[in-house]
């Protein structure tokens, strides 16, 4: 049986940094899916590699710096993210990214990126991304499940 996870990851004290946070504890409240979890890593790289050792899939989201508009979706396959300007894309492309990168052979999936308004020291997300919340909560859900069954088809 796969052993797919959800993981949302960013930092809540960072404005719009903690969207994947804020999405992950939304949606976990709707998924009656057996087979996939929906996890919070916050920025911890330790938890976050431990469970992506052990998934089957795995679909992260987080804020990420990819040039769209607030709060539009970009999604990459994790094993080619190096590609991606030696990934700047995201704040916790450090270790987690580069923990991926050297993993990648192991590990299938996919990163779907929410493009950011402003990251900066304060709880909460932005007026822009809070106004478009459930736009962003919508499309993230629907990508994921576009992306489950596509992960079910090959499986």
């Amino acid at each position: 049986m796969e052993n797919i996870i959800v993981l949302g990851i960013g930092n809540r004290l960072m404005m719009d940094d903690g969207i994947g946070i804020y999405l992950i504890e939304q949606l976990s409240k709707l998924n009656h899916t057996p087979h996939v979890s929906f996890l919070i890593g916050e920025s911890d790289i330790d938890y976050c590699m431990d469970h992506i050792m052990k998934a089957t899939f795995v679909i992260i989201v987080d804020a990420v710096f990819s040039g769209n508009k607030p709060g539009e979706l970009t999604v990459y396959p994790l094993a080619n993210l190096h590609e991606y300007q030696t990934l700047d894309i995201s704040a916790h492309n450090f270790h987690l990214f580069q923990s991926l990168y050297q993993q990648k052979a192991l590990i299938k999936g996919y990163l779907i990126g929410v493009e950011p308004y402003e990251i900066g020291f304060h709880i909460g997300l932005s007026k822009t991304l809070s106004e478009k919340w459930e736009t962003i909560l919508q499309d993230v859900s629907q990508t994921i499940h576009k992306l489950i069954e596509r992960i079910e088809y090959v499986i």
